[in-house]
C-alpha cells in the first residue's frame, strides 16, 4: 500500500460510519492476487467523506452506521475494456464514476465533464483513501465561517506531502483534482 499511515487513529478522528468497506468475497475477487489491497479495502475501506465518494451497493460491506447515501447505483456497463486495460467501477467520485484498473491495482475516473474519457489519478486504492480522508479532515465547517484564506489553507494540506505517497493526484496532467480544488469552497 501507498499510503501506511495510521489508518485506526484515522478512523478513530471520523464521524461513525465514515469508512466505506468493500466485501471480503467481492474484494479478493476484484484485487485479486493482492492480499494487502484485499485486507486493505475489507478492514479500513475509503471514507465517506460527506459524499465526496460513494461506494456501489452490491460491493460494500454495509454497516448500520453507514449513511444510506453513502451507497450508489451502477452504472449500465460497470466493467468496460478500455486502452488503458479492464476497469471495473467502484462508486461515485465528486460527480465522477471511480473505477479500478483490474490489470494493475490503479484507480481511474470517468468525469462527464473532463477533456478525457478516463484519466488516472490515483496509483492504488490506499492513495485514494489517503486524499478523500485529507480533504474530510481539512475542510472549513460552515459553522467556522471559513474565508478564502481558510480555504486555501486547507488546500495547501490536502495537497501538503501527496507526492510522498502518491505523484499522479497533483501531477502534471492530472485534471481531476485540480478541478476539484478549483470548487473547493463550494463543497
Amino acid at each position: 500500500m501507498l499510503a501506511p499511515i495510521d489508518w485506526r487513529a484515522a478512523e478513530r478522528g471520523l464521524p461513525p460510519g465514515s469508512m466505506l468497506r468493500f466485501r471480503p468475497e467481492v474484494a479478493a475477487g476484484l484485487w485479486a492476487g493482492d492480499a494487502e489491497a484485499v485486507r486493505f479495502v475489507t478492514e479500513i475501506g475509503v471514507p465517506f467523506s460527506n459524499g465526496l465518494f460513494r461506494i456501489l451497493e452490491e460491493l460494500a460491506d454495509r454497516r448500520p452506521e453507514n449513511p444510506d447515501w453513502a451507497f450508489a447505483k451502477p452504472l449500465t456497463e460497470w466493467l468496460v475494456e478500455t486502452e488503458h486495460g479492464r476497469l471495473r467501477q467502484l462508486g461515485e467520485l465528486y460527480g465522477g464514476f471511480v473505477y479500478l484498473n483490474l490489470d494493475d491495482g490503479t484507480i481511474w475516473v470517468c468525469d462527464p465533464d473532463a477533456d478525457e474519457e478516463y484519466e488516472l489519478i490515483h496509483r492504488d486504492i490506499s492513495s485514494l483513501s489517503y486524499l478523500v480522508y485529507k480533504i474530510e479532515v481539512e475542510k472549513p465547517t460552515p459553522e467556522e465561517r471559513p474565508t478564502p484564506y481558510d480555504w486555501a489553507n486547507a488546500e495547501e494540506c490536502v495537497r501538503e506531502g501527496m507526492e510522498r505517497w502518491d505523484e499522479v493526484p497533483f501531477g502534471d496532467g492530472t485534471q481531476f483534482w485540480e478541478a476539484f480544488m478549483d470548487s473547493y469552497h463550494m463543497t
